[in-house]
């Protein structure tokens, strides 16, 4: 956990001298990880997934009953890796196989809508241009969910 924590701040730091100044809620999409995100643990239960596939995990919480679709980053092999998954309580059901899941939870309405708006499968991790507003503003009310562990720099959640 702390090497992808590590990894992601490493990531953001060009960005974060950037937007310090600027009063935007997160410097980058891995600051928005970092700051809200959540860890889920797979388990022998876990269905594992060869590759990283955002409307498989999309559909499979929504078939399941109290999962979540989440969206962050993966560790595998010593790397960051963006990806999604389908969580429920701090567990990942569905999703790649990685050393470490950290992410968000997000909510269908969410999801739904700024996959229509972008035309992406993947919401936050899609990294489109459109997605600078959240970064400026922060995630709208409503967009994540309860599930998983707090995150390295979740406050109050």
């Amino acid at each position: 956990m702390e090497e992808l924590t590590a990894a992601l701040a490493e990531l953001e730091a060009p960005f974060r001298t950037l937007v310090d100044d600027s009063e935007w809620a997160h410097a980058s999409v891995e600051g928005l990880v970092l700051d809200v995100g959540r860890w889920f643990s797979a388990d022998a239960e876990t269905r594992l997934a060869p590759q990283v596939t955002f409307s498989v995990a999309f559909s499979e919480a929504g078939r399941l009953q109290g999962a979540v679709y989440v969206e962050g980053y993966l560790w595998v092999d010593g790397k960051a890796i963006a990806g999604a998954w389908c969580g429920l309580g701090d567990r990942v059901v569905y999703g790649p196989r990685a050393q470490a899941y950290l992410g968000v939870p997000l909510s269908p309405h969410f999801c739904r809508g700024i996959q229509q708006r972008n035309g992406t499968a993947a919401v936050l991790m899609s990294k489109h241009p459109k997605l600078l507003p959240l970064l400026r503003d922060g995630l709208p009310r409503g967009a994540v969910l309860p599930g998983g562990r707090p995150g390295p720099r979740s406050v109050g959640a």
